[in-house]
């Protein structure tokens, strides 16, 4: 006689048959509830912290959270690698620096649209050539195009500023719409009295704070929309195999350069509200730094996930920027320990979670990693059965 050990199998889930789960269950999802959790907290964490200095930085990492969001979407999900993401940063920038300094009567909403087309056509006049182009040769196309605009600013000094830049751009409380917005959501968490007896630099960065949350949560929203939905799922497919999304009809040219479009001009967006934050563009915008950084923070994040890289960059960027700097004065009077030791916590990371911070968190909170584990369980059990 044989004994055979039956697992049981868990209960069906009460979906109607479909198969998909209930509209309850997909509003339950970890993404979903990150994404509306995350943008509160934000919203009501100038009530309770009583530190413009530190708020200031939330600002300018919620800014790096559009940059990575844009890199994501076209290098996270289609596989384009792109090492010159700086190119549609910067072209927003100045664009709306460029602007402001000649145009002075051009509104800040009419100016960053004019940042989103200019950055736009960019990524369209660079997409079409590099279509063909995969892995490294695309990697350094895309950088030699960063590059060649940093020389433009030199050989166009006059009116770019060169090395200095250009200063007294028109900033987000000179914007109707970003005044207003600003204004309307410091007076809501603050109180009215309370905005209005602060000096008008802290106002200032209270107005910046709530305008450059409301940009993030509608760009980084609208991103994971199109990510989680039916076109993420054929970018996903091109990453994975392009003769196959191919074989099955994908139209690769119409979605790879809609990626490339898109992601350009998510970008210049960013880099155009940047540009009203800090009042100032400077070359620091074009350089291969901050590519280099954007391409770190998904990682360390996440990539190809959208809010992967969106966390990613509030940790590394509140860490570069403030924490280190608060932990001990050592790095403070010795700059190089600091990029040595932030370099080393990376490395650790990605070691540790070489897909980043946010997936695997979203796995085990989903439940996915705990049934895959049951799953596996279940399968040594029945193989392990014996006569």
């Amino acid at each position: 006689m044989t004994s055979t050990k039956v697992a049981e199998q868990p209960a069906a889930p009460s979906d109607g048959g479909s198969g998909r789960p209930s509209p309850l269950k997909r509003l339950l999802r970890p993404n979903p509830l990150i994404l509306l959790a995350l943008p509160i907290v934000l919203l009501y964490l100038p009530r309770f912290v009583d530190n413009t200095t530190l708020l200031q930085q939330i600002a300018v990492a919620t800014i790096f959270v559009m940059f990575a969001a844009s890199w994501d979407i076209l290098s996270g999900y289609t596989g384009q690698v792109n090492f010159g993401h700086a190119a549609f940063i910067g072209t927003g920038a100045y664009t709306v620096a460029l602007l402001s300094k000649y145009q002075p009567d051009v509104s800040n909403e009419l100016a960053l649209l004019a940042a989103v087309g200019a950055a736009a056509l960019l990524g369209l006049l660079i997409g079409i050539p590099c279509l063909r182009l995969k892995g490294p040769y695309l990697a350094l196309a895309t950088l030699s195009v960063a590059g060649a605009l940093v020389q433009l600013t030199f050989i166009f000094k006059t009116q770019t500023g060169g090395e200095d830049g250009i200063a007294g751009v028109k900033t987000v409380i000179d914007g109707s719409l970003t005044n207003t917005i600003g204004e309307g959501l410091s007076k809501l968490v603050l109180g009215p009295l309370t905005f209005s007896g602060l000096g008008g630099f802290d106002q200032y960065i209270y107005v910046s704070y709530f305008v450059t949350l409301v940009f993030m949560v509608v760009m980084v929203g609208g991103l994971m929309l199109l990510g989680y939905g039916k076109r993420g799922l054929v970018l996903r497919s091109i990453q994975q195999d392009e003769l196959a999304a191919e074989a099955a009809g994908v139209p690769l040219t119409r979605y790879k350069l809609g990626a490339f479009v898109l992601s350009a001009a998510c970008a210049g967006l960013a880099g155009g509200l940047y540009a009203q934050v800090r009042g100032t563009v400077a070359l620091d915008l074009l350089a291969v730094d901050l590519s280099l950084l954007i391409i770190i923070i998904a990682a360390f994040g996440g990539a190809g996930s959208i809010i992967g890289p969106a966390i990613g960059a509030y940790v590394v960027v509140l860490l570069q920027n403030y924490y280190l700097d608060r932990a001990t004065d050592l790095f403070v009077e010795h700059p190089e320990l600091k990029i040595g030791t932030f370099a080393l916590l990376l490395i650790i990371v990605l070691i540790v979670q070489p897909r980043g911070i946010v997936p695997p968190l979203l796995q085990r909170l989903s439940g996915r990693g705990s049934a895959t584990r049951a799953a596996g369980a279940t399968m040594v059990e029945g193989g392990g059965a014996k006569p």
